[in-house]
């Protein structure tokens, strides 16, 4: 126990930053920063995007066989 005090000290007086020290910000927790209306709007685009890069491709294979 008296080494775990004398690390204490010396990471507090020696400049030694812990990370696991409670400095956060807590106005950070009291509103969310996930919006789950943007979150899905996100999502729907990115499903959009690829439904039509997949029609693009299938056309495109469709083509190739048509100019054979």
């Amino acid at each position: 126990m008296d080494r775990n005090m004398d690390f204490n000290n010396f990471s507090n007086s020696s400049g030694f930053n812990n990370p696991y020290e409670n400095n956060f910000d807590s106005s950070m927790y009291e509103t969310p920063m996930i919006n789950p209306i943007m979150q899905y709007e996100q999502a729907y685009m990115y499903y959009k995007y690829l439904t039509q890069q997949m029609d693009y491709r299938i056309k495109c294979k469709e083509y190739e066989k048509l100019s054979k």
